[in-house]
């Protein structure tokens, strides 16, 4: 139960038994006090008649006596010697109520000074009488009718009380939520909330906690990229190549990876502006930055990484030795067919070493391999490309094979699902991650190998409409 509910409950119970305990104890009290007068004025006229008992016989004090049962309501007085009768007076009294009887009590008070006498009394219970009459009953009746209609405004203001306490119980509910770490989905408040300053103010912190989320998300973003950007061109720098290259090396999930790495080394930059100057150079760094990210673009999940000074990298994952072939070949008839210039010879400026790599090996292998092949390029003069000695793994497939594996795999209903369930810190299950893999008549392909070539070869669409609906049913 909510604070505020405990409160309107509790102010309603309250308020009701304070009016439950003053019904009671006022008619209690009623009773008590009659009784307690009553008893009181036979005390003290039995006190009289024990004093005048020293002077006079009973038969002398009852000739008196009528006087004053009048006044005292009693109707009949009889006195007692050792528990026997000696005297009886009575007095008939009138009725109280005109529609009720009188209704009766008797006392038996012993006399202090002569203790063989008392008196036996029978008196008129006037609150008796009175509580049983239609006047009493009515009276009684229009009170209780009184303290019904006050249990019902209470309930009434219970109610109100509760609605104006609710705006509490709507800020209450937005501060748990807050405490249990979900401010990015609580909302802001509404104009019921109370107190509205309080209300006011948690918007206000939950706004400024969101935008220094913001800001923060945003910076975290910048220092991601500028780490792994290169100032001046603005591609990737060697640190992200390399760290790239180590996680398709090392994932345990795709442990048949393969493909290959090329370097593109052009003349050293440092020279050319100590010749030509900073603009000219930087102007025709930008249009040869252009064509070799025009040329990487257009193989999926190909990286292009300016790795040292003049160097750059290109990481083509499970791509074959015809693909980096190919690239070089495309991208030494492009060098050609750019426009002259005084700083270089066209003829020779543009040297490419390329090396097959695999899972297993380390990142250090695979660059010293591209690397002595790229010298061997430089060595041999003019635009051309070297392989590295090492021989390629016979891993990979031409495009003609690729495309007969994808159409037999999607005619045959798609790629096979496997899940892989992920799960809280807590040990629960939070959802399930589908991998699909297809089978090439030996192993099963992971999806990072054989989706660029889906990409590439334009069945992007009918895959991912086979996969969802697979996925559903």
């Amino acid at each position: 139960m909510r604070l505020t509910t405990k409160l309107s409950a509790m102010i309603t119970f309250v308020s009701a038994l304070v009016m439950l305990v003053m019904l009671v104890g006022g008619v209690t009290s009623f009773y008590y006090l009659s009784d307690l007068r009553a008893e009181h004025r036979l005390q003290t006229m039995a006190a009289d008649f024990d004093r005048t008992l020293d002077r006079l016989s009973p038969e002398q004090i009852s000739s008196g006596l009528p006087q004053v049962m009048g006044p005292l309501q009693v109707v009949r007085i009889t006195f007692l010697e050792n528990h026997q009768p000696v005297k009886t007076i009575s007095r008939h009294q009138d009725a109280l109520m005109e529609d009720e009887p009188n209704r009766y009590r008797e006392s038996t008070i012993p006399l202090q000074q002569h203790a063989d006498y008392a008196l036996h009394i029978v008196w008129i219970d006037s609150a008796k009488t009175w509580l049983t009459s239609f006047i009493g009953a009515s009276i009684i009746s229009l009170v209780v009718l009184a303290v019904g209609i006050l249990l019902l405004i209470l309930f009434f203001s219970h109610r109100w009380l509760y609605r104006q306490l609710e705006g509490m119980e709507r800020l209450e509910t937005r501060a748990a939520r807050v405490l249990r770490g979900e401010r990015e989905t609580v909302q802001q408040g509404s104009v019921l909330e109370w107190p509205p300053k309080a209300s006011s103010a948690l918007d206000r912190l939950l706004g400024d906690l969101q935008d220094a989320s913001e800001r923060r998300n945003r910076v975290d973003t910048l220092i991601r990229a500028f780490a792994a950007q290169d100032r001046m061109t603005g591609l990737h720098n060697r640190l992200f190549f390399d760290n790239q290259l180590a996680t398709l090396l090392e994932d345990s999930e795709t442990a048949g990876a393969h493909g290959m790495v090329m370097m593109i080394r052009l003349p050293d930059l440092d020279t050319l502006r100590d010749n030509w100057g900073h603009t000219p150079v930087q102007d025709y760094l930008f249009g040869l930055v252009n064509l070799l990210s025009t040329f990487v673009m257009r193989y999926p999940g190909a990286l292009l990484a300016r790795y040292f000074r003049s160097d750059f990298a290109v990481l083509l994952p499970h791509r074959s030795l015809k693909d980096a072939d190919s690239i070089a070949s495309q991208l030494i008839k492009a060098v050609d067919a750019l426009p002259p210039t005084r700083m270089l010879d066209r003829e020779d400026m543009i040297h490419i070493g390329i090396s097959a790599w695999q899972s297993g090996q380390t990142t250090q292998q695979v660059m010293e391999n591209v690397e002595l092949a790229t010298r061997h390029a430089a060595l041999l003069g003019g635009n051309n490309w070297s392989v590295s000695e090492k021989p390629a793994p016979e891993l990979s497939r031409g495009s003609v094979k690729w495309r007969t594996l994808l159409e037999n795999t999607l005619s045959r209903g798609g790629p096979r699902l496997y899940q892989k369930p992920a799960v809280t810190g807590e040990g629960q299950l939070h959802h399930r991650e589908i991998m699909p893999r297809i089978f090439d008549g030996k192993t099963e392909l992971a999806a990072a190998e054989y989706l660029p070539l889906v990409q590439q070869l334009g069945m992007a669409e009918g895959y991912d409409r086979l996969l969802v609906s697979h996925i559903m049913t």
